[in-house]
C-alpha cells in the first residue's frame, strides 16, 4: 500500500478565491503565490505543516544571502532548486506515508513488545486515549476509531512537533526499554510565523538564514526524510538546522488496514529534544529578573498581544554592561535585517499558535494573529526604535492599570470576609472574582489600533491608549463586582472604598461625583426655597407639606392646592415629590452651594465622632425601602436639623427616583460620600457641571 505525500492532496489550503481544497507537498508550493494560507480546524495542524514546508525550502536552497533571497522574493515564486530537489533520489520515495522501507516520518520495521499496539488517537492531542484527560473528544477507546491518510499523515506531524511528555513509553523488539516520554519541540512556548499577503510571501517571510552555515552544510545536516539508519530514543548530537526542524519526537510506525485507514500504530519515546537548540527559531522568548530565557506562551490568562515587546524589540538586561539579545523568532529577525521595498509595501501579520498544558494535560490550543507594522520593529541593537519604546510605554501602561484594577478589587474583596482576615484568604477571593477576563479581553481591538495609530501620531496614539485602558478597568471593576450590588451593607461600604481607590489612582483625584437635576425638580425645589425664605417664610404652607410625612394618601390633599401643579404626571414619582417637599417643610434651612451633596455626605459630616449608632442608622437606611426608608429618612432629617445641617434637597429628591433600581446605584453612591474620604472644595466645584 502506497500513499506518497509529495503527489497525494492531503494539505488543506485557502486560495485567494476564498476557496479551500487539498494539495501535496508539491502543488503547494507550486501554487504557494496563489494560495492565501494553509487551514485546518486545529492550528496545530497549520503550524506544524509550514515547519514541514520550510524544512524543505531550507533543504532545497541551502544557506542564502541577503541578495539570493531577495532575488528569490522578488521572482515571487519558488524556484526550480525545489522542484529539482523533491524530485530527486533523496526524495523520490521517502514521502511514502506506508512505504516498508522508508515510511515517512515513522521508523520502519518498529514494533513494540509482544506486538502492542495504540490506538491511532494518541497522535492527537485532542482525542482521549487511555487514561488521558478528556478535554476534546470524548470517544471510548471500546469504540471503533480511524485517521483516513490524509489526516494520518496531518496528526503524525502534530504528533512529532507537538506531543506531550510524562508516563511510561514501554519496551520495543528493536530498541528494548524507551525512556519516559519527554516533550516534542514546540512544546512550552508560542510558535510566531510572520504572515505575508500570500503563503509563498509567508514561507518565504519565515526562512531566516541561521547565523551558523554549517547547520544548512549538505553532506551532515540530514531532514528525516533523508536519515537511513534507525536511531535509538537516546540523546545525540543534532546534525543542523533540518534535522532539528524534523526531530523524530517519537518512534511511530502506522499500520494501515485494507482500505487505508489507520486504527492502530506501534508508538514509543523517540529522541530528547537536543541541547545544542537553546533557542527553538520560531518561538520568541523574554529575560526574566534573573536574565533566564524564558519562551513567550499562550494561554488563557494572557493575551498575546501583551508580549508584542519581546516579539520585535531585542531583549535588554535589567543589569547594567549586558548587551542586548536578539531572543525574537525568525521571522522578525528576518525583517529587521531585511532592507526590500517589496517588504515596506506588504500588509503584514504575527500568527501565534501554541498549546497550553498542565502537567503533560493538554488544556487548549491557540490560534491569534496581531496586525505587524514594520516600524515597530527594532533594526539595531544599540538604539532604540522611538516607536517601539511607544509601543512598549503603551504595555506598560495597561499593566500599570491592570495591577490597579486588581489592588481595588484586593480593598473590595477584604471587606466580604470577617476582619483580620488573613492576606491568604483575601489573595482567594481575588482570585475567586477575576475582575482580569473583564479587562483584558476587551483591550484587544484596541490595542490593533493603538498599533497602526503609534506610526502617525504617537502622542495623541499615546493618550487615546491611557484612556482607552482607564475606561475599561472602570467598566471592569463593574463587570466583576456587579453581582454584590444586591448585597448588604459591608459588600456596599467595599464597593464605596474600592471603587474610589481605583477612580484616584486613575484620574489623580476623588472619584466623579455626578449630578444631574430634572427640570420638574428644580422647578419644585425653586418654589420650595420661595416658601422656605427665612426674611419671609410661608408658615402655612410649610405646615401643609408637613402632612405629607404622615405617609397616609389622605394627607397629600392639604399640599395639592400647593404641589399640584408642580409634580410630575408620573404617580411614583409624584409622591416622591410631595414627601420631599415634606421633608423640606419639617428642615427648610437654604442649602446656598452650586454643588450637589448627597445624603451621605452630609451624614458623614454629622458623624464626626464616628458613632456607632449614627454608622448603624445609615446601614439601615441603604437597606431600607417603601414606607420604612421614608421613616429612616424623617428621622434623620431631623438628626441634621439639630446639628444645623442643610440638606441638598435637589440631588436628594433626584437620587430618591432611582432608589429601587436594580444596580443600586444610589446605595453606593451614598456608601461612597459616607465611607469614603472628603475630597477638596475646588473638586465638588469641578463636578457640579456633570451629568450621571
Amino acid at each position: 500500500m502506497s500513499y506518497n505525500l509529495l503527489t497525494e492532496s492531503w494539505i488543506p489550503a485557502l486560495d485567494k478565491h476564498g476557496h479551500t481544497r487539498d494539495y501535496s507537498i508539491i502543488s503547494i508550493l507550486e501554487a504557494a503565490p496563489r494560495l492565501q494560507r494553509i487551514v485546518h480546524e486545529k492550528p496545530l495542524v497549520v503550524a506544524s505543516v509550514q515547519r514541514l514546508l520550510l524544512a524543505i525550502l531550507y533543504r532545497s536552497y541551502g544557506y542564502l544571502d541577503m541578495d539570493e533571497w531577495d532575488e528569490i522574493f522578488e521572482a515571487a515564486e519558488f524556484g526550480s532548486q525545489v522542484t529539482n530537489y523533491l524530485s530527486s533520489p533523496c526524495c523520490e520515495a521517502r514521502f511514502d506515508l506506508f512505504s516498508e522501507r522508508y515510511p515517512f516520518f515513522q521508523t520502519a520495521n518498529f514494533t513494540k513488545d509482544k506486538g502492542v499496539t495504540t490506538s491511532v488517537k494518541k497522535l492527537s492531542l485532542d482525542l482521549a486515549s487511555g487514561n488521558n484527560k478528556s478535554l476534546f473528544s470524548h470517544i471510548a477507546d471500546a469504540h471503533d476509531f480511524s485517521l483516513s491518510p490524509k489526516e494520518a499523515a496531518l496528526q503524525l506531524l502534530v504528533c512529532q512537533y507537538f506531543s506531550l511528555g510524562g508516563g511510561v513509553s514501554g519496551s520495543s523488539v528493536q530498541f528494548g526499554k524507551h525512556p519516559n516520554l519527554t516533550n516534542a519541540p514546540l512544546v512550552g512556548g508560542a510558535v510566531v510565523l510572520v504572515e505575508g499577503e500570500n503563503l509563498f510571501q509567508t514561507l518565504m517571510l519565515n526562512l531566516q538564514m541561521p547565523k551558523n552555515e554549517q547547520w544548512l552544510e549538505h553532506t551532515v545536516d540530514l531532514p528525516i526524510w533523508e536519515q537511513t539508519e534507525p536511531e535509538e530514543p537516546q540523546a545525540r548530537p543534532m546534525k543542523g538546522l533540518t534535522d532539528y526542524l524534523t526531530w523524530r519526537a517519537r518512534h511511530v510506525r502506522l499500520i494501515p488496514e485494507s482500505d487505508g485507514r489507520v486504527a492502530r500504530m506501534f508508538f514509543a519515546q523517540g529522541l530528547p529534544n537536543p541541547k545544542e537548540m537553546e533557542q527553538e527559531p520560531y518561538f520568541a522568548y523574554r529575560l526574566n529578573k534573573d536574565d533566564k530565557k524564558l519562551p513567550i506562551r499562550l494561554s488563557f490568562e494572557r493575551a498575546c498581544w501583551r508580549d508584542t515587546a519581546n516579539l520585535l524589540q531585542y531583549a535588554r538586561s535589567k543589569k547594567t554592561g549586558i548587551d542586548p539579545e536578539d531572543l525574537r523568532p525568525a521571522g522578525i529577525q528576518l525583517l529587521a535585517a531585511e532592507d526590500n521595498e517589496l517588504i515596506d509595501a506588504l500588509k503584514l501579520n504575527c500568527l501565534l499558535v501554541g498549546l497550553d498544558n498542565n502537567k503533560a494535560n493538554p488544556l487548549c490550543w491557540f490560534e491569534e494573529r496581531l496586525p505587524l507594522s514594520l516600524n515597530l520593529i527594532e533594526k539595531d541593537r544599540a538604539s532604540h526604535n522611538q516607536f517601539s519604546t511607544h509601543l512598549l510605554k503603551g504595555l506598560e501602561t495597561a499593566e500599570a492599570i491592570h495591577a490597579q484594577l486588581l489592588s481595588a478589587v484586593r480593598t473590595f474583596a477584604s471587606h466580604l470576609l470577617p476582619e483580620g482576615a488573613r492576606v491568604k484568604d483575601v489573595t482567594t477571593k481575588l482570585e475567586s472574582i477575576k475582575p482580569s477576563r473583564f479587562y483584558w479581553p476587551k483591550l484587544n481591538e484596541s490595542f490593533e489600533q493603538f498599533i497602526w495609530a503609534l506610526s502617525a501620531n504617537s502622542e495623541d496614539a499615546k493618550s487615546h491608549w491611557r484612556k482607552v485602558c482607564q475606561s475599561i478597568a472602570l467598566a471592569a471593576f463593574e463587570g466583576a463586582t456587579q453581582s454584590w450590588c444586591y448585597g448588604g451593607v459591608k459588600a456596599q461600604k467595599g464597593l464605596s472604598l474600592a471603587k474610589q481607590q481605583l477612580e484616584e489612582v486613575l484620574y489623580g483625584r476623588s472619584w466623579q461625583r455626578h449630578v444631574y437635576w430634572s427640570q420638574d425638580t428644580q422647578e419644585i425645589i425653586k418654589k420650595l426655597y420661595q416658601w422656605g425664605n427665612p426674611d419671609s417664610p410661608r408658615r402655612d404652607i410649610l405646615a401643609a407639606l408637613r402632612k405629607s410625612l404622615d405617609l397616609q394618601k389622605s394627607s397629600l390633599l392639604a399640599s395639592m392646592p400647593y404641589l399640584g401643579p408642580l409634580l410630575s404626571e408620573q404617580g411614583e414619582r409624584a409622591e416622591m415629590q410631595a414627601y420631599v417637599a415634606g421633608l423640606f417643610a419639617s428642615h427648610y434651612k437654604i442649602y446656598e452651594e452650586s454643588s450637589h451633596k448627597s445624603l451621605g455626605t452630609l451624614w458623614r459630616y454629622a458623624d464626626e465622632s464616628k458613632r456607632p449608632g449614627m454608622s448603624f442608622r445609615f446601614e439601615c437606611l441603604l437597606e431600607s425601602e417603601g414606607d420604612q426608608l421614608k421613616q429612616i429618612l424623617r428621622q434623620m432629617v431631623q438628626i441634621l436639623k439639630s446639628k444645623d445641617i442643610a440638606i441638598d434637597y435637589r440631588t436628594l429628591m433626584e437620587d430618591l427616583y432611582h432608589w429601587d433600581c436594580d444596580d443600586k446605584r444610589i446605595q453606593l453612591k451614598w456608601a461612597k460620600d459616607y465611607w469614603a474620604k472628603p475630597i477638596q472644595s475646588d473638586e465638588l466645584e469641578s463636578s457640579s457641571d456633570t451629568t450621571h
